[in-house]
């Protein structure tokens, strides 16, 4: 006896598609066999995985434009917390920690990032001096790539200026400013004229102390930091009227009243040493005017 065939068609709707759901029995004696084309369960099964797909790469973009964003916010908030333990997080709860580096370990860092991107750049003494004292003096931050930018479309609009001052024919001289981790220049080295008014001298080293956090250990000779040394003080007419022909770089506050009568301190720096005080201008209340020393108060 041949099995009894039923084919039952019902109309079944999902959430993506109308769709009929086949149903086919055979019946045998009083017992019935019966298969159907549903596929309701595979397809939930199906739209699930698709979902969890879809969010591990929402997640992974969330992440990507998460870390993307990372160096553009460390670099801000650095500039103003050198030293400083930092915390970067999201709402989804991914973070990343770490520790400020100092003012002018950050400024060296845009600076090196500037470079890779600039191979025409030639980085020799003349052409970083004028960098460099065009960001001081135009108050752009030495932790922005486009202070930089700004820097190089002067100097090879005007060509670089020398400011580099001759060393003292029979040795260095005795005011000679070295950074922490330089060794004695020789002499004949090239070093950079600065006078700097007294506030502007006591306003440095707070910076530095605090940047250093105690550290004051030198490669060379003895830390200012320690022995509060400076040079001897004379008001700026005077120091004008004895070095007439001189215009050597003014440090002073923000702020400060620069007046004939103001007392100042001169002396010379190493490349290096005058670098990184340009750097303490871009987070501080140190101001720069480069080689502009004029008789007209101000």
């Amino acid at each position: 006896m041949r099995p009894l065939i039923l084919v039952i068609l019902l109309a079944a709707v999902t959430e993506t598609a109308a769709a009929q759901v086949t149903t086919v029995c055979s019946l045998s004696g009083n017992t019935a066999y019966c298969t159907s084309n549903d596929q309701g369960a595979r397809v939930a099964e199906q739209q699930h995985e698709q979902y969890e797909t879809g969010q591990a790469i929402g997640n992974g973009i969330g992440m990507a434009i998460f870390r993307a964003h990372f160096p553009g916010w460390r670099r801000k908030y650095c500039s103003t917390h050198p030293t400083q333990p930092y915390l970067y997080s999201n709402a989804a709860g991914n973070s990343i920690s770490g520790t400020c580096p100092t003012a002018e370990g950050l400024a060296n860092e845009v600076a090196a990032e500037w470079r890779a991107k600039h191979p025409d750049y030639e980085p020799n003494p003349a052409n970083g001096q004028t960098m460099v004292a065009y960001i001081g003096e135009h108050h752009l931050s030495f932790f922005e790539t486009k202070s930089y930018d700004e820097a190089y479309r002067d100097l090879k609009a005007k060509g670089p200026r020398k400011f580099d001052q001759p060393a003292i024919a029979s040795g260095m001289p005795q005011d000679l400013f070295l950074w922490f981790d330089e060794t004695a220049p020789v002499p004949g080295a090239p070093l950079f004229e600065v006078v700097v008014t007294a506030r502007a001298y006591d306003g440095a080293l707070d910076l530095l102390r605090k940047a250093r956090q105690g550290n004051t250990s030198v490669q060379t000779g003895a830390s200012v930091l320690d022995t509060n040394y400076h040079p001897p003080t004379v008001n700026l007419d005077s120091w004008q009227k004895a070095h007439a022909d001189s215009t050597p770089s003014l440090f002073y506050w923000k702020d400060e009243d620069v007046k004939g009568e103001t007392p100042v301190m001169h002396f010379q720096m190493t490349k290096r040493a005058y670098e990184q005080m340009l750097a303490l201008v871009a987070g501080s209340d140190l101001r720069l005017r480069p080689s502009q020393l004029s008789n007209q108060a101000h």
